[in-house]
């Protein structure tokens, strides 16, 4: 079946957060569509930078093992007011230095510390997404996706959460920009199940993390299971505002920054549970006892649970999304594209540049190759499944700038451009790690926040690693 993409002129993206700013900005700035509809089921922009500090009192009953990517997140109350949990915790910080954290042309404030916090965060996107407010339905949850091969448009079902009322709307073509923060994945591990069972409310996913307060009343271990950016933040935090002991469970090298102290203890990979013990075992023949909290800090399932049709091929087992090119576009059916899902990449700034390739490409001005050159290029990419779509550097800044190439051959040189990848920014791309640890120590000895990676360096706390410089 063909698809004539110089007839899209109205498009529904999914999702008004950070990854639907930067697309819909992109959309807008081509200047070739009739209508742009953005629907966010929160009543305002920001998407999951949307904390409440409520989420300390959340006590969600989640699967254990959850592996099903086609169950639905639903809103939690607490004490009245309803709300969709964000995995934001009360003192998450960024990440990333603010300057690759922003759109183009759009800075942080001079005001905001070099890794801004996540209240300075939601204020940046808020204020960045102002301009397409006008475009958003707000409280407004897409129900269903499904492609009508008679009229070649999308319907698109929605549903207000105020009023419950739904609404069918037709589009030539659909952007998705939920994120993938979504729907917690805790993998199976003998004996888990029967532990969650037998010792109710003692696994937690680190979506429901919020303060290490949570945990001051625990005598026994705690476990924290992963070693990315969220387990090892977890595990200092823990351990540094606590002051006490904690375990966590690693699998492979963290790539992300964290906080280093002598009272997190890393031990080996799961392998199985013993509830009747509270003990839990690991792979290389060591155990842990007296266990009261486990937290996976195991990452999310890819889902798209209001995809209906034939598109709904391109999930599985939510580890991977299946025949997407170049990790955007749906090849079977190139009207359809997911923005935003690669990992270890800056969000923000790639759906900027996802966005303005996408938008090109369906104003006409940028033209796809043969479906099979597509499937290969799928194919063709290293890992399966949960890493499919790694990005680690500097692959992610590879395929942005190979991207950026593409939309700026383009015919005309009017719309929205995304930012280019030059010599400093991928010297501060590939020193990330350093530079963070550096800030922690930084904070934790001088009770500052450095502004600046200046204020880094002169203070004699950051030194880039040699393979950085390698990399230029």
């Amino acid at each position: 079946m063909s698809f004539n993409l110089n007839k899209i002129k109205d498009i529904a993206v999914i999702g008004g957060g950070p990854c639907g700013a930067g697309l819909t900005k992109a959309l807008v700035g081509e200047r070739a569509f009739n209508r742009i509809q953005v629907f966010e089921r929160r009543p305002k922009t920001g998407g999951l930078w949307n904390y409440t500090p409520l989420k300390t009192c959340t006590n969600i009953k989640r699967a254990v093992p959850s592996i099903d990517p086609s169950v639905r997140i639903q809103k939690v109350e607490v004490k009245g007011e309803k709300f969709f949990e964000s995995p934001v915790y009360k003192y998450l910080d960024a990440n990333v230095p603010k300057d690759l954290m922003a759109y183009n042309g759009y800075p942080f404030p001079e005001d905001n510390p070099l890794f801004p916090t996540h209240h300075q965060i939601l204020k940046y996107i808020e204020n960045y997404s102002k301009d397409i407010e006008e475009l958003i339905s707000f409280n407004t949850e897409v129900v269903s996706v499904e492609h009508n091969k008679q009229t070649s448009k999308w319907e698109v079902i929605s549903k207000n959460l105020q009023t419950e009322v739904e609404t069918v709307d037709q589009f030539d073509a659909v952007a998705v920009a939920t994120g993938q923060y979504e729907h917690p994945l805790i993998p199976d591990a003998e004996g888990l199940a029967h532990w969650n069972e037998t010792l109710p409310g003692t696994i937690i996913h680190a979506k429901s993390y919020d303060d290490p307060q949570q945990f001051k009343d625990i005598k026994g271990e705690i476990l924290i299971v992963g070693n990315s950016a969220s387990g090892a933040d977890i595990a200092y935090q823990l351990s540094t505002k606590l002051q006490r002991t904690v375990y966590k469970s690693v699998r492979s090298e963290n790539l992300m920054p964290a906080g280093k102290d002598n009272r997190i203890i890393d031990v080996g990979d799961l392998l199985r549970f013993e509830p009747e013990t509270k003990t839990v075992y690991f792979k290389d023949g060591k155990s842990l006892s007296n266990v009261d909290k486990v937290i996976f800090a195991t990452g999310y399932l890819k889902t798209l649970p209001f995809l209906k049709g034939a598109e709904t091929d391109m999930i599985t087992d939510g580890q991977k999304l299946h025949h997407l090119y170049k990790h955007l576009i749906y090849y079977p059916n190139p009207t359809l594209a997911i923005v935003g899902i690669p990992r270890f990449v800056l969000p923000t700034r790639l759906s900027e540049t996802q966005g303005c390739w996408l938008s090109k490409l369906w104003s006409g001005r940028l033209t796809l190759p043969s479906e099979q050159v597509m499937k290969q290029y799928c194919e063709s990419l290293e890992g399966k499944e949960r890493n499919h779509h790694d990005l680690i550097f500097p692959r992610d800044v590879e395929y942005s700038n190979d991207l950026n190439h593409e939309a700026e051959s383009v015919r005309g040189d009017y719309g929205y451009f995304a930012v280019h990848w030059d010599e400093q920014q991928i010297k501060i791309r590939g020193g990330i790690k350093e530079i963070k640890e550096a800030y922690l120590k930084y904070h934790t000895e001088t009770g500052k926040r450095a502004m600046s990676l200046k204020e880094l360096e002169d203070s004699g706390y950051l030194a880039y690693p040699e393979q950085v410089e390698s990399k230029l």
